[in-house]
């Protein structure tokens, strides 16, 4: 199958190859294993992209902020351990209980999207989350 653009001919199918040699990286060194990127394999690659950390987004910050809710760093290591068990589930949007703090996390982006504290917790209705962890 050919297009025709600027008066030149081209296969479609070359044209998508040099478009992916441009996104994907180079191999390094041939060593049997065409399909290793950067000597790692698929599986390394998404583990360490399932691992990300969590980052807060500017409204998470400033409630943070204003209800002088601390975190430390064992705290964001529960935070990220929630989310991956909340991910395996298909949660897109968590609500994670911990101590007396609430988060509502994007899964996916792995971003706090808000924080509330004991008090903002009480007599609360949690909307737009699709599930719940209590860590």
């Amino acid at each position: 199958m050919s297009n025709l653009i600027n008066n030149n001919r081209y296969n479609l199918n070359d044209s998508i190859i040099r478009q992916i040699e441009k996104v994907a990286p180079k191999t390094s060194k041939s060593n049997g294993n065409e399909n290793l990127v950067s000597g790692k394999t698929f599986q390394e690659i998404f583990e360490k992209q399932s691992k990300q950390a969590i980052s807060f987004s500017k409204h998470a910050n400033q409630r943070t902020e204003e209800r002088n809710i601390s975190i430390t760093q064992n705290d964001l290591s529960r935070l990220e351990d929630a989310c991956d068990k909340a991910g395996q589930k298909g949660i897109r949007e968590a609500l994670v209980v911990m101590d007396n703090s609430a988060f509502i996390i994007n899964t996916p982006s792995r971003v706090v999207i808000t924080a509330l504290d004991k008090n903002e917790m009480k007599n609360n209705v949690f909307t737009n989350i699709d599930g719940a962890v209590f860590i």
